[in-house]
């Protein structure tokens, strides 16, 4: 017989990426959690295909950089290809600015199976399958969520927060009354997975036809994804026959029906929910933004809530006020939708739908051939925004003196040592909250500092000396900014505040201040609708 807890703290819905990560992330974090899925297992789809540096760095917290990530296939570019297959346009792989290759190519049933594994080691029998969370009653200091298992069988499990990780048709969402604005794309999409492609190459090609745009997208272990728009009058079911998928691959490869993996139509949405938490229920991935793929920000936008999240979840474990998840949305919802607003323009730029499109672009890559460094930053996609929270858990993030501070972002993370004895930054901060010194004033302070812990999460101290190689130097160069000061590290790698050594002990009372009672002050400010507390 299926048994369930009378109360646990947090209750999650939907073991989707989202959902692994942050019940990872919460049992790293020392925080019990069970996950609840209404299918009856895994679904062994391969969806998302790009894991990008900052979702590497999340699964970064609870080891899976060492497993899982290790055998991925990191993404060397993309291509764009005019309607005569003349190459206009590339971009190479980029810096690794946070430990990881800006793309890797993945298979999310893998991930996901990798994700399954970690959260068995380290919260056995806290998975459950064939578990729909019919309703979810909300109250003024948790939730009670009615659970109807495999038999039928309905149990009442109260929990102090409940994660909706169930998707972009969140029935949780929709029970709560949050509605979604934006836009739903007119145009569907055919997507097919071929495994054993004849294509190895490991770039994105982008062909921009104003016909039939298409995507073609390297897999690991020799599969590639393709994507081609639906034309006008074309029917769904129809375009999935082998006879019309042949002649649509015929460019590219012989279609064979064993070599398919999955093939569907989807709908693209450029979609925000109005509010992300509502009392002791936060929205979390598509259940809070749907995005259009072309910048392969869907999945990675989830792992991106999850680890802001769980770290907050967990200080109110230690003595934080539960106010604090307010910054949940403050700190998030312009991200996203900024994220979301990138993949529609570059589904505009490497896409044209129309003549009319695709003569604007070319002459506005030509008009921009005087000036390179222009042109780069467009076809390079630059302008994606850096991750960076404009509000939230910061200290003075309107009052900083120095002009590169990185208050409010997320910190580079170079390498550390040479050779064999070479790690990641974050290997030696621990997965809790950090403070980084870098001159002998901050060394001495942090020697002198007697507490290990800020709201029961680990307090590590460190000091960065001279990175000794080139590379590493570079990707680091953003430290040096605050190189006389201390730097307070939020357990998701963003920079909580900035200060002289002397300042330590002081600089902790205000961060403390700030996420305990303090947080009730000023959650006035954050731009959302009040919660309320109703039953579903």
């Amino acid at each position: 017989m299926t048994t369930f807890p009378a109360h646990i703290p947090v209750v999650i819905v939907g073991a989707g990426p989202t959902g692994l990560t942050a019940a990872n992330l919460l049992a790293t974090y020392g925080v019990d959690c069970i996950v609840l899925d209404r299918e009856p297992g895994p679904m062994n789809l391969p969806r998302a295909i790009v894991l990008d540096d900052e979702g590497a760095r999340t699964l970064q917290v609870f080891g899976l950089d060492e497993t899982y990530v290790r055998r991925t296939t990191a993404g060397v570019g993309s291509r764009y290809f005019a309607d005569d297959g003349t190459c206009f346009a590339e971009t190479g792989a980029g810096v690794e600015s946070y430990g990881f290759a800006k793309r890797q190519y993945i298979y999310q049933p893998e991930l996901e199976e990798a994700l399954r594994e970690r959260f068995a080691e380290r919260a056995p029998d806290r998975l459950r399958f064939s578990s729909t969370a019919v309703d979810v009653e909300v109250r003024p200091y948790g939730c009670v969520v009615t659970v109807e298992d495999r038999t039928g069988r309905r149990h009442r499990v109260s929990s102090d927060w409940v994660l909706a990780c169930d998707g972009g048709r969140s029935p949780i969402r929709e029970r709560l009354g949050i509605p979604m604005s934006g836009t739903t794309y007119r145009q569907d999409w055919i997507v097919i997975d071929m495994r054993d492609d004849p294509d190895r190459s490991i770039f994105s090609k982008f062909f921009c036809s104003s016909i039939r745009p298409a995507v073609s997208v390297p897999a690991p272990g020799g599969g590639r994804r393709y994507e081609f728009m639906l034309l006008p009058g074309e029917k769904r079911d129809a375009v999935l026959e082998p006879s019309f998928l042949t002649d649509l691959l015929k460019p590219f490869r012989d279609y064979r029906e064993s070599d398919v993996l999955r093939k569907t139509v989807y709908t693209f949405h450029a979609r925000i929910a109005e509010r992300f938490r509502q009392d002791r229920v936060l929205l979390l991935g598509d259940a809070a933004h749907l995005t259009p793929p072309f910048a392969g920000q869907g999945m990675n936008a989830g792992l991106r809530d999850a680890h802001n999240v769980a770290w907050k979840i967990a200080a109110t474990r230690g003595g934080a006020d539960a106010a604090i998840l307010d910054s949940y949305d403050q700190e998030r919802r312009k991200p996203a939708w900024d994220m979301i607003l990138l993949a529609v323009t570059m589904g505009s730029f490497v896409m044209p739908s129309s003549p009319e499109e695709l003569q604007f672009r070319d002459m506005l890559l030509r008009a921009l051939e005087p000036f390179p460094a222009i042109r780069d930053y467009l076809i390079q996609m630059r302008f994606k925004p850096k991750p960076r929270y404009h509000g939230g858990l910061f200290l003075d993030l309107d009052r900083q003196p120095l002009e590169a501070s990185l208050v409010g972002e997320m910190i580079p993370q170079p390498t550390l040592g040479e050779g064999r004895g070479r790690h990641l930054l974050d290997g030696r901060l621990g997965h809790g909250f950090a403070l980084v010194s870098q001159d002998e004033a901050g060394r001495a302070a942090l020697a002198a500092l007697d507490r290990r812990e800020l709201f029961g999460l680990p307090l590590t101290t460190f000091h960065l000396d001279e990175l000794a190689e080139d590379a590493a130097r570079r990707i680091g160069r953003p430290l040096l900014t605050h190189r006389d000061q201390i730097m307070l590290v939020r357990p998701d790698r963003y920079c909580a505040a900035a200060f002289a050594p002397y300042r330590l002990e002081a600089e902790l009372r205000r961060y403390s201040a700030l996420c305990s009672a303090a947080s009730r002050a000023s959650s006035a400010e954050i731009e959302f609708a009040a919660p309320t507390s109703a039953s579903l």
